[in-house]
């Protein structure tokens, strides 16, 4: 990743070039557009028959996490509204605080434009071929074409970025991480801020967090530094600052065992493995998280050739033996670092491979430059070696069928009205636990969620009920449902449902998620309860009057009326809101309009505007110029 990498081609720019120059342009592109041609066709190839029989990936977390995740955030998209807040899960959850949802992120909008199996398969499709044309641009900044599509082909097509498809949040940061270290080598801060914006936007802030560390290690910069890292601020502020008062408040903040941050690491020695060519999946690995690891022989042995140039390969060394110790997780004593961090964003180790991966796949472009007098015929060889060797190893990975909404074998009314909870372990028939996100599809309302930052006050309350088996809690939360492959006490609760060995209870004493206590336990029911993504709505008829307790969350931007007048917010049971309601007739209106969104809306509007007026008055400048 030096500037000491080696002889640039002659197409491939200036160091010391100026930030976005015009005069760019002007730079013959015809050059690259067999690579880059070649490179898009063959991501496009992957998706192709899935996108023409209107078909989705359905290995693991597609089907239950990303997709239900995707649709619930595209139906509000497509009717012009901002889905702030998730209703239906953890008792309300803050959904746009949520960076995996990715409400501001341009490649988002495809699931506004197109039909959602076509906009999900296009949205994987884009970030495949970003990822290869960004791998282009960078490894082709420093070596010749035909190396650079070679390295920007296997990067595509390896099963550490294949292995990133269903957890495609992961895949869309990682896909702008070339380009961020191109940015950082070529010395443009504003491009740089801009990709690294856009890197977090894709929706994993760790990925993101460590495209700016190689950013900073590419440039060396400190006003460049300091400059992407105000743009990129300002262009993300609109989802950052949302996101870090979630975080805030969160179980993130140090609150997790040691056992859940290092579940998925990886042993040194599984490292090997890389060039070890196993179909599908290798069952002796020591973490699942990349279910296949390996890499390409072709690769594999041009890294092991680029190491006769150290001058070339020590940067990307340095990437790789980070990734290995990061993704050995407790394998190592570095591990404590991590667990001992104050703020533990960190889960899943083994999830740095595809760093990993990239640093050998940059060496073996080096490697491939080394071999003298190569003709093309050699590079157009080894692209085929590597479309025989690694497209048919991850074909587990890119397993299609239709989009089903109808995945959870319950009926309707089984978290309906009120909410769901899963006692037991989760078996492999995910959709009779709901598992994920499966209930937003049919609008089941569940006491847990899946999203990876949680209330840490909430989680804490509900483990503590479910570990002790709090029924009487359980019913006060208007949790009314146990998906449970165990017996239930049947005085308190009825078996309604079945799915194999699992079953779904009814509880007897369950509260309604909307009520009004009148004290010494009375409650009346509410006329009528409307939940949507930034809004509560509740008509009362109480002849008393009293404590209205709505058993959502508790949030920063909530805020209560009664008959259209603001009201004094109340917190019920440490978690839920509350408020005080006069005897007869009303109606008590929550709206969500949280100060962090709002601020960070300000400060994106602000960037953008900035650095459109630069770009115009750049623009104006060449013409003059050139005039």
């Amino acid at each position: 990743m030096g500037a000491d990498s080696g002889q640039r081609t002659a197409d491939s720019g200036s160091a010391s070039a100026p930030d976005l120059p015009l005069s760019a342009v002007r730079r013959p592109l015809s050059a690259h557009a067999v690579p880059l041609l070649a490179i898009i066709v063959i991501a496009g190839s992957l998706f192709g028959p899935a996108l023409l029989h209107r078909e989705v990936f359905t290995f693991r977390d597609h089907t239950d996490y990303f997709q239900p995740l995707r649709y619930y955030t595209a139906e509000y998209l497509r009717a012009g509204k901002l889905p702030l807040w998730n209703p239906y899960n953890a008792s309300g959850e803050p959904w746009l605080a949520n960076p995996q949802t990715g409400v501001f992120y341009p490649p988002t909008w495809l699931f506004v434009a197109l039909p959602f199996a076509a906009a999900y398969m296009a949205y994987l499709l884009l970030h495949v071929a970003l990822l290869g044309v960004n791998a282009y641009v960078l490894f082709a900044r420093s070596a010749t074409r035909g190396a650079a599509v070679v390295g920007a082909i296997a990067l595509m097509l390896c099963g550490p970025t294949v292995s990133l498809w269903d957890v495609n949040n992961n895949l869309a940061t990682f896909a702008w991480v070339p380009l961020a270290i191109w940015c950082g080598l070529e010395h443009r801060p504003r491009s740089g801020g801009v990709v690294l914006a856009l890197a977090f936007l894709g929706g994993e802030p760790f990925f993101a967090a460590v495209a700016a560390l190689l950013f900073v290690v590419a440039s060396r910069r400190v006003r460049e530094c300091a400059a992407a890292a105000l743009i990129a601020f300002g262009l993300s502020a609109v989802q950052l600052l949302p996101f870090l008062e979630l975080l805030r408040a969160s179980d993130r903040r140090a609150g997790f065992d040691r056992e859940t941050i290092f579940r998925e690491s990886m042993r040194l020695a599984d490292w090997l493995r890389v060039a070890l060519p196993v179909r599908g999946f290798d069952p002796s690995l020591s973490q699942h998280f990349i279910p296949i690891i390996y890499l390409g022989i072709v690769p594999i042995v041009l890294a092991l050739v680029a190491l006769s140039a150290p001058r070339k390969v020590w940067p990307w060394l340095v990437l790789l033996a980070a990734s290995v110790v990061v993704a050995a997780g407790n394998h190592l004593p570095a591990g404590e670092w991590i667990a001992r961090a104050p703020v533990t964003l960190f889960r899943y180790p083994a999830r740095v491979v595809p760093f990993g991966a990239l640093a050998i796949i940059a060496l073996a472009v080096i490697g491939l430059d080394r071999i003298p007098k190569r003709r093309v015929w050699v590079d157009a060889a080894l692209v085929a070696v590597l479309l025989v060797d690694l497209v048919p190893r991850t074909v587990v990975l890119r397993v299609v069928g239709p989009l089903r909404l109808d995945r959870v074998p319950y009926p309707v009314a089984v978290g309906r009205e009120l909410k769901i909870i899963r006692i037991g372990t989760i078996s492999a028939n995910r959709d009779a636990w709901i598992a994920g996100y499966l209930n937003l599809y049919t609008r089941r309302f569940d006491a847990a969620t899946a999203a990876p930052v949680a209330s840490q006050e909430y989680i804490s309350a509900l483990t503590h009920d479910i570990l002790n088996v709090g029924i009487d809690h359980l019913d006060r939360m208007g949790v009314g449902w146990v998906i449970t492959d165990r017996p239930m006490p049947r005085d308190h609760y009825v078996p309604v449902a079945r799915a194999t060995d699992v079953f779904a209870w009814r509880s007897r004493g369950a509260q309604p998620m909307a009520r009004v206590l009148e004290g010494s336990g009375v409650f009346h029911r509410v006329q009528a309860l409307a939940l949507d993504a930034s809004q509560a709505r509740v008509r009362v008829d109480t002849p008393h009057g009293g404590t209205l307790v709505l058993t959502q969350q508790i949030a920063p931007g909530w805020k209560v009326f009664i008959d259209g007048h603001e009201a004094n917010a109340r917190v019920w049971d440490g978690v839920f809101r509350a408020a005080t309601v006069p005897p007869g007739k009303h109606e008590i209106l929550w709206i969500f309009r949280p100060f962090s969104l709002i601020a960070g809306a300000s400060i994106s509007l602000v960037m953008l505007v900035t650095l459109l007026v630069a770009l115009a008055r750049e623009f104006a400048t060449v013409k003059r110029r050139d005039a």
